[in-house]
């Protein structure tokens, strides 16, 4: 084993599985620093998590001036933000009973997240969702979590402690502008806690019918009056779940990680550095090529292993300038059963923020990512097997008050330039209107980009025979199965949007608050597989090249309606609705996006305090049907309600007990079918599980 893999294994192997793993499980082996920033050098949001102040704990105005840096990379309230925005706080976590990152983003309104099975999920904003959903960029603390196989995120792959989150920032609608490709059709910052915030012990264990076994547990110390550290460990074991058809899944998911925070400041500097070491494992039945017959499913392992370390450092200048530097360095180690991948990450971006006059707040920057990887494949396969890839970044964007608490437009614009594809120009416009302080109204134009991914470009291969809708006869032989090939092109380049919202935001008194979101947005250049000529592959069997090509054009519109209402002091009401509708101009029958995403999505959220000890919370969500287009014949998700309840007691001081009860409205239903790749179908059951939490 290399050194550095050595290194990896040791530190993962002083996580501990608690002693109620399964034993099946497979074993291989401003001067505030209260919150990270992502890029704003004055972070005045409350802390969300062990300090006790939370969002379910303010007033109604009081939200309206929590702090977001997602949308310009620079702390702005809520109240003064030209998007459709949410935030997802450490206790509103806690309190929904949530036990992983996609399970915990269902609390946003206009995210939907479907489970394939216990350890994957399809995470989308605003459609094109799906087990490959590659218009979504996913960030944690600055460091980019997206796969370059597919431009999206290995969910189960990417276990980030829930303990460790601060708060989660929601941008739907582009912000490619700031954060560059990927970031299309929304971006995810998930955003964890300082180390100051982290200090003494805390212990965290949860068992249960799914949630098998849980255990986490961090320290935190003062190194001095302004430095503080914070080590953490976690180890975590999912039960496989059922098929449709009453039969045993293969679906574990088993995470083990470890990793620290140091924070630190002094006079006009504060800094940052933090790493993370972790394995995770997945099991799923995967069906391999073969050229006749239906062969059974073989059982398979997806596998994980990552290291990071991020380093950030802010100086304040004279005159209020404000100079910002962060890195990261990452190095992954992955098996998706079709391809093994080992890649290496460095990235790197300055910004400055300052003040122009008394009415501009302008920004800019410039990065630089290198990336190297190797992927070893079979069937599929990509062509070339060693990659090595430079992108380069600069952006600017500044903010005009036109009349001072009434009207604020913001320009700006962000250039990205890799060195295997054309330059991609990414620009935005917003303006926003306060006619007083309870309301505001604005609209943005933008253009996104989605950059082609490894895959695309260089995966080929035979895919598993499906049978026909219809048995075909061609030179007077009858072919009852088609055997798909899939070619990449080397020349695929760039996805666009251009996009159109439009909001307001309004709280109608100090208990109801209320969004109203609409967009349209335009898609060209989008991914779309053109299909070759039927021809005989072996007896009863067709083939069929189909080579991806940037053809295809959609178009999808939509509404999105949340509302927040506090009736007393101790009962609170959430409810969103979402509506979606998505064409297509330039294909005829449905296409990989037109699955995936239902077009209406419901969520109905209380919380209510029975007594100072005493907790209640439900959680009521509903999705609309979708239905599949890789298989044949096509295959249909019904609607589902589902229902989440958690009762939590402060039994003392530095101990709270809970309960929580997942889907409790049936024993089981489909959310989603993992296509196109030829995985197993799993349903998501009802499930339940205790968990206590000390601090001391």
């Amino acid at each position: 084993m290399k050194p550095k893999l050595r290194l990896l294994a040791l530190a993962l192997a002083l996580v501990p599985l608690p002693a109620f793993a399964s034993p099946s499980a497979p074993d291989t082996g401003a001067p505030d620093m209260g919150a990270p920033d992502m890029g704003a050098p004055d972070m005045g949001a409350p802390d969300m998590g062990a300090s006790g102040t939370d969002l379910l704990d303010l007033s109604l105005e009081e939200l309206m001036d929590i702090e977001i840096s997602s949308v310009s990379k620079r702390a702005q309230p809520l109240s003064r933000i030209p998007a459709a925005v949410h935030v997802i706080s450490a206790e509103q976590i806690r309190r929904s009973g949530a036990a992983n990152i996609p399970e915990a983003l269902r609390l946003a309104p206009g995210v939907h997240v479907a489970r394939f099975s216990n350890n994957r999920w399809s995470v989308s904003i605003r459609g094109f969702g799906g087990r490959f959903a590659s218009k979504l960029l996913v960030l944690q603390d600055g460091r980019s979590l997206y796969s370059p196989l597919f431009s999206g995120v290995f969910w189960e792959f990417n276990d980030i402690p829930l303990e460790l989150v601060e708060r989660i920032e929601i941008v739907r609608g582009p912000g490619a502008s700031l954060w560059g490709a990927n970031a299309v059709n929304g971006v995810i910052n998930i955003i964890t806690r300082n180390a100051a915030s982290a200090q003494g012990t805390q212990v965290s264990a949860a068992a249960g019918t799914e949630l098998h076994g849980s255990l986490f547990a961090s320290h935190g110390l003062a190194l001095s009056d302004t430095t503080h550290l914070e080590v953490h460990a976690r180890s975590q074991y999912v039960e496989p779940s059922s098929t449709p058809e009453d039969g045993r899944a293969r679906d574990f998911w088993r995470t083990r990680q470890a990793g620290f925070r140091l924070d630190g400041k002094a006079a006009g500097d504060r800094f940052r550095l933090q790493g993370s070491v972790r394995d995770s494992m997945t099991g799923e039945h995967f069906m391999m090529p073969a050229l006749a017959g239906r062969i059974p499913f073989l059982p398979a392992n997806p596998s994980n292993e990552l290291a990071y370390l991020l380093g950030r450092w802010d100086h304040v200048a004279d005159g209020g300038i404000t100079h910002s530097v962060q890195a990261y360095v990452e190095r992954s180690r992955m098996d998706i059963v079709i391809a093994r991948e080992r890649r290496s990450t460095f990235d790197i971006e300055y910004q400055q923020q300052q003040r122009l006059g008394e009415r501009v707040d302008f920004i800019w920057g410039a990065g630089w990512r290198h990336k190297r990887d190797e992927v070893v494949s079979g069937a599929p396969r990509f062509d070339s097997p060693r990659d090595r890839n430079d992108l380069f970044n600069l952006f600017a964007q500044g903010e005009l008050e036109l009349v001072p608490e009434r009207w604020a437009l913001t320009l700006g614009a962000r250039v990205d330039r890799p060195d295997d594809a054309r330059l991609a120009f990414q620009p935005n416009a917003r303006i926003l209107f306060t006619p007083d302080p309870a309301h505001s109204l604005w609209a943005s134009a933008a253009r996104a980009v989605r950059a082609g991914s490894r895959g695309e470009r260089t995966v080929s291969g035979q895919l598993p025979a499906r049978p026909l809708e219809s048995p075909l006869t061609l030179g007077g032989n009858t072919y009852t199965r088609l055997a798909p090939r899939i070619s990449g092109n080397p020349d695929f380049g760039h996805e666009y949007l251009d996009a159109l919202d439009l909001g307001w935001r309004a709280s109608w008194s100090s208990r109801l608050s209320t969004e109203l979101a609409a967009y349209h947005y335009r898609y060209d250049d989008l991914r779309h597989a053109h299909r070759g000529a039927l021809i005989p592959l072996a007896p009863g069997v067709l083939t069929q090249t189909l080579t991806l090509d940037s053809t295809e054009r959609a178009r999808v519109s939509g509404v999105e309606l949340s509302a927040q209402w506090r009736p007393t002091d101790a009962w609170d009401l959430a409810a969103s609705l979402s509506m979606s509708r998505l064409s297509h101009s330039s294909v005829d029958g449905p296409t990989e996006f037109t699955e995936g995403t239902p077009e209406r999505i419901f969520t109905l959220r209380t919380g209510y305090a029975i007594s100072p000890t005493l907790q209640w919370d439900a959680w009521l969500r509903h999705a609309s049907a979708t239905q599949t287009y890789a298989f044949q014949p096509a295959l249909r998700v019904d609607p589902y309600w589902t229902l989440d309840m958690r009762l939590g007691w402060k039994a003392s001081r530095d101990l709270e007990l809970s309960i929580v009860g997942q889907n409790l409205l049936d024993h089981r239903h489909t959310e989603a079918i993992n296509e196109p790749l030829p995985s197993m179908i799993n349903e998501v059951e009802r499930g339940a599980y205790l968990r206590a939490d000390w601090r001391f």
